[in-house]
């Protein structure tokens, strides 16, 4: 082939331009706008254990014994082959178990305080004073003078109002010394409501039996108007008793014995303290 049919193949390619300056500046750029965070999908936590038990009947997921809906598609498990759990639903309270005992005891006592009330009301004067009597405060009520029918030489009748439990009164004889009696006097009218007696010689029951001790006796207490207000009474065996009196401007008590515990040939009757209670003047 000759060199004008090989030139004849050629194409032409035009000669490359040397780079010129631009013709044109750029201009200034504006910011950009943040793109929000594309929000992160939290996958499903996994139960540290798997759990055991009927599945559900929706999704057959199985499920803990303890749950009432199914763990996986929340469809309720109450009617599933699981045995119920024990205790009340999740967002359900309790019924509270009420002690009826102690409202039935506080409407007794209201009904009894309304009852003395309504008594003292429409009982008269003699109702009114006994509730004035049981919601009245008391104070001791100390003898002027004491006084017995009869004593043991080293026991007198004033042992009995010294206030000491370990000091006592003894008739002086041997027996139930039924008829004795011991008596407390005061300076003026009293409104005498309550008497502790300690029978025995101590408030302690072992050195109490060593003596005869108080069964049954009078209480007689006289007032300013000369009138004897008389209650038998018995009391058990040992220990500070009291007994209500509730007797207005009282002058003296007498406690006349009729009969004893533990009596015997060699012991006597022995009280160990008497006291007595009245009215406070404030109340």
């Amino acid at each position: 082939m000759s060199d004008t049919a090989i030139r004849s193949l050629l194409v032409p390619v035009p000669e490359a331009s040397e780079p010129g300056t631009p013709t044109e500046t750029p201009g200034g750029v504006l910011p950009g706008r943040p793109e929000a965070a594309r929000p992160r999908v939290r996958q499903p936590a996994v139960p540290v254990e798997p759990e055991s038990g009927a599945p559900c009947r929706a999704c057959g997921t199985p499920n803990a014994v303890r749950r009432h809906f199914c763990r996986s598609c929340t469809t309720p498990l109450k009617d599933s082959a699981a045995p119920a759990a024990e205790g009340p639903y999740a967002g359900q309270r309790p019924r509270l178990r009420r002690d009826r005992t102690r409202w039935i005891a506080r409407a007794v006592g209201a009904a009894v305080v309304v009852g003395l009330v309504m008594g003292g009301i429409f009982g008269g004067p003699p109702a009114a004073r006994a509730v004035q009597d049981h919601f009245a405060k008391r104070v001791p009520v100390h003898p002027t003078g004491h006084s017995a029918s009869h004593a043991a030489p080293k026991q007198p009748a004033k042992l009995a109002f010294d206030g000491y439990s370990n000091t006592w009164w003894g008739t002086g004889y041997a027996g139930d010394s039924a008829g004795q009696w011991i008596q407390a006097d005061f300076g003026q009218p009293t409104d005498l409501l309550n008497l502790l007696i300690t029978p025995g010689t101590s408030s302690r029951t072992a050195q109490a039996a060593q003596q005869a001790r108080p069964m049954e006796f009078d209480l007689v207490v006289s007032d300013s108007a000369g009138k004897e207000h008389t209650m038998h009474r018995r009391i058990n065996d040992g220990g500070v008793q009291r007994i209500d009196v509730r007797v207005r401007d009282a002058v003296n008590a007498r406690l006349i014995l009729r009969s004893a515990y533990g009596a015997a040939d060699n012991r006597q009757v022995a009280i160990a303290e008497l006291e007595f209670f009245g009215r406070s003047a404030r109340q």
